[in-house]
């Protein structure tokens, strides 16, 4: 190789780092089945609530509550060991707070609906609750991906800093 790149070749190699960070990035973002697991979980853990039963609660609490763990780890953990990702600074102040904000928005709606509906008299105020609050992550997740994939993007190519 004499070291030289043509114009094209330049642009093709610049092309497929782009490509294969975005594939990196991609990776490491919650896939939709997580958002789904977890609501499921949320749900599970409201009409356990509801259900009054000792035994009923003992089984599902830390069941569920293990799910969200595990789910979370592995997601957290093997999403980014598997992509190699060596940038600390890749989600940046703005996906954090991203992350955080969403998080207190659908935990507060959540609890919310709860009182709201317990105020109310509904029988099942913390299964509809938790509904409420699952749909919120079925509709939220993918938009924090988009928002978390934008913001990643732009640190990678040092237009968030």
């Amino acid at each position: 190789m004499s070291g030289q790149l043509k114009p094209e070749q330049a642009s093709s190699a610049l092309a497929e780092i782009s490509r294969r960070q975005e594939q990196a990035i991609d990776a490491m973002l919650m896939p939709t089945w997580y958002w789904w697991s977890v609501a499921a979980a949320c749900v599970a853990i409201g009409a356990a609530a509801d259900s009054n039963d000792t035994v009923v609660r003992a089984a599902v609490f830390p069941i569920a509550i293990g799910l969200i763990v595990a789910l979370t780890a592995a997601m957290i953990f093997g999403r980014y060991r598997r992509a190699r990702v060596r940038s600390n600074e890749l989600l940046g102040g703005s996906g954090a707070l991203a992350i955080v904000g969403t998080a207190w928005l659908v935990v507060g709606v959540t609890i919310g609906t709860g009182f709201g509906l317990r105020a109310a008299g509904t029988p099942v105020p913390a299964t509809l609750a938790t509904i409420v609050g699952g749909g919120m992550l079925l509709a939220v997740g993918p938009v924090l991906r988009r928002i978390l994939r934008r913001v990643m993007l732009a640190n990678l190519n040092g237009a968030g800093r």
